[in-house]
């Protein structure tokens, strides 16, 4: 700190020669944009103690003079030598289509992490189920794939899973503590506000929060504010595509004032009204999109409409929009005979479904017949309308020319219409489902949230 401090600190009558003089060695390192080693600054230290300092011996200079050689620094050495890695400890729950590939690209990069972005990460905690039963392992040298495998195959390995111990766990490992939600777990989903409030950051696909009770909402963003907590949601809405990023960050952070919100938000949905055609059953389209493992294994789940409103509520909010998932109306792609209709006993949820869809392709049939005799397409979208503070689900039609006439397979899009961006508005597009790109866009989630530990 320069010889002021150090000549106050050699004035205290426990100071031993031996240490004055490693003290004054260390106040010849000056950094700055270059340094030398110089000895001759011991007779101005000297100086400076004055007549109640330590004597510091000639002979002293002179070792020191002749064992040291000049050294020189530059700003960027200097900031590589106080850089140290920022150790992360990471939590997973849920391993199932989506966790399971996360934690391969977690793994497959943690080396280049270190590398090139001076992250240190460990996965310190995963939570699954083990024959039917919540259990998670938890380690503080870090797991591999591999030894995850194992584990769940060795009954002593282990224990049930406890969410309150696994992110108590997670804050003792570092500074930095992130669970990852894989599930749709709605007793997990209970876990962010503690989890939040306590300094662990959370980020996941999981919509329950985000588009769940207002109050519960409200109670996590403030908690991860007041704790400095982050919750990282990008992929609730688009997966992979950066939809929340833009809408945040691009436009909402840059004073950009939002008019109205757009946009395919289900991958399936997608699919199934970028294949519909004329002559195709309606039922056979859901038939196909089970088979290509688009569906879930009910899939009323997806043609309820219920998953997009969820992603409409998300995006609403973003807007500063305080509404409850209740206050969304959808239009229900599921027949009001069949919303409560359950299979027989035995029989597979999607085929029986499936079969009696059939009932309804005329329906359906229909519907595609006047779009297309008038120049159109169908599309199943998400509206948020900012300025009337509304939002809809609904099956809607749309000019060959518009931007949601071009998707493919399972696209999704957002179109984002803006004080700046019109009469054109911003459109995101991209694959919205699979695994990898979710799980690519947790990945990015939290190198986005590792910025800022």
């Amino acid at each position: 700190r320069g010889s002021q401090s150090t000549a106050m600190l050699l004035q205290q009558p426990s100071f031993k020669p031996m240490r004055a003089v490693t003290i004054a060695a260390a106040t010849i390192l000056q950094v700055h944009s270059s340094l030398a080693f110089n000895p001759s600054s011991l007779f101005s230290l000297r100086k400076d103690v004055g007549s109640r300092s330590c004597t510091l011996e000639r002979e002293v200079i002179s070792s020191l003079r002749r064992d040291f050689r000049p050294v020189r620094f530059s700003r960027a050495s200097f900031s590589m030598m106080a850089a140290s890695p920022k150790k992360i400890s990471v939590g997973l729950v849920g391993t199932g289509v989506v966790g399971g590939e996360l934690f391969r690209q977690l793994e497959e990069t943690q080396a280049n992490l270190l590398k090139n972005k001076n992250l240190d990460v460990k996965i310190s905690a995963v939570s699954s189920m083990r024959d039917g039963q919540s259990w998670m392992l938890l380690s503080d040298k870090g797991l591999s794939i591999a030894e995850y495998q194992a584990a769940l195959k060795d009954p002593s390995k282990g224990e049930a899973s406890d969410m309150t111990k696994l992110g108590a766990f997670l804050k003792s490992q570092g500074p930095s503590p992130v669970v990852f939600d894989c599930t749709a777990s709605e007793q997990v989903s209970a876990q962010y506000e503690p989890w939040l409030r306590s300094g662990v950051n959370v980020i996941t696909p999981n919509k329950k929060v985000g588009s769940g009770p207002l109050d519960r909402y409200r109670q996590c963003r403030a908690a991860a504010a007041a704790a400095g907590s982050q919750w990282g949601y990008e992929t609730t809405v688009g997966a992979g595509l950066p939809i929340l990023h833009v809408l945040r960050t691009d436009l909402l952070d840059t004073g950009d004032r939002v008019r109205r919100i757009e946009g395919i938000f289900s991958g399936t949905l997608s699919y199934i009204f970028n294949t519909y055609r004329p002559g195709v059953a309606f039922s056979a389209v859901i038939a196909d999109a089970r088979d290509k493992g688009f569906t879930e294994p009910d899939p009323r789940d997806d043609l309820s409409g219920t998953d997009v409103a969820r992603k409409v509520v998300i995006l609403a909010r973003e807007c500063g929009l305080d509404l409850e998932l209740s206050q969304v109306p959808v239009d229900s792609l599921v027949p009001a005979a069949l919303q409560s209709w359950q299979p027989a006993k035995g029989q597979n949820t999607a085929d029986a479904f499936i079969e009696q869809m059939k009932a309804f392709d005329a329906e359906k049939a229909a519907l595609l017949e006047s779009a297309l005799a008038n120049g159109e397409i169908l599309r199943y979208v998400g509206v948020v309308d900012v300025a009337n503070r509304a939002a809809s689900v609904t099956l809607a039609r749309y000019p060959k020319t518009h931007p949601f006439a071009g998707t493919q397979w399972a696209d999704n899009i957002c179109a984002l219409s803006t004080e700046r961006y019109q009469p054109q508005p911003l459109v995101v597009q991209g694959p919205g489902a699979g695994a990898a790109v979710t799980a690519a866009g947790l990945y990015a989630d939290f190198l986005r949230l590792a910025r800022a530990f």
